[in-house]
């Protein structure tokens, strides 16, 4: 099974609830905007990776959160701190921009829409993490390659079937 599949199951069983509960959407409207979070997390850790300097870092911050069990403890990840650090090593400048061109397709304003971009990211560092490190891939091209893989499936099972040329324009790819 492919990571976005786990972390979409995983989210279904109740997070998702509370995540809308805590934004103030409704669930269809959460799980819509996570199912194009994943493939937006997942192609700026891709686009980062295409270094060998980039799949290093990659490698380090996964194995930082290979043990991590970000859904023990949602609560702490609305506050935003931890995912918006991440966002901004894997987006860069462009968490806004990618915030906006999910929003627009969702109907949900941007800010709304980082909040949950910054509850998906480390969800899905914990889970790549677990599936790269814990699988003993720990060198930069193995690592590149599954992060390669995982976005290209995030891609087409996303909610918004153009978003990977949107993503695509914004992450410069």
């Amino acid at each position: 099974m492919a990571i976005t599949d786990d972390i979409l199951q995983e989210l279904n069983s109740g997070p998702i609830a509370e995540i809308a509960q805590q934004v103030g959407l409704d669930e269809a409207q959460v799980q819509a905007v996570v199912k194009d979070a994943l493939p937006a997390v997942l192609g700026g850790m891709a686009q980062n990776s295409q270094s060998d300097d980039g799949a290093v870092s990659l490698a380090n911050a996964l194995g930082d959160h290979a043990n991590a069990n970000p859904l023990g403890d949602l609560g702490s990840l609305l506050g935003g701190d931890i995912g918006g650090s991440i966002l901004k090593h894997v987006l860069g400048g462009s968490t806004g921009d990618v915030a906006d061109a999910i929003g627009g397709k969702a109907g949900i304003d941007a800010a709304t829409v980082q909040k949950i971009l910054a509850v998906v990211a480390p969800i899905v560092m914990a889970y790549l993490g677990k599936k790269v490190i814990g699988g003993g891939k720990t060198d930069a091209g193995s690592i590149r390659d599954q992060v390669q893989a995982e976005s290209k499936d995030a891609n087409s099972k996303s909610a918004t079937p153009d978003l990977g040329s949107i993503l695509g324009a914004i992450l410069g790819r």
